[in-house]
């Protein structure tokens, strides 16, 4: 598996376990709030990479 796709893959189960924790819990819950933060860094991982192909 490439990078792009592993780093997708992240994403999109940290972005899940978020909406489901934000729904039973709130936003400002700290465990959503680090997952965001992990979220947000994974992104910016995910872009730096596909940037380099450009």
């Amino acid at each position: 598996m490439c990078k792009e796709n592993k780093l997708l893959e992240e994403i999109e189960n940290l972005r899940m376990r978020m909406v489901k924790l934000t729904i039973q819990k709130s936003f400002s819950y700290p465990e959503v709030l680090k997952i965001s933060q992990n979220l947000d860094s994974l992104l910016n991982r995910y872009d730096k990479s596909v940037m380099k192909k450009i």
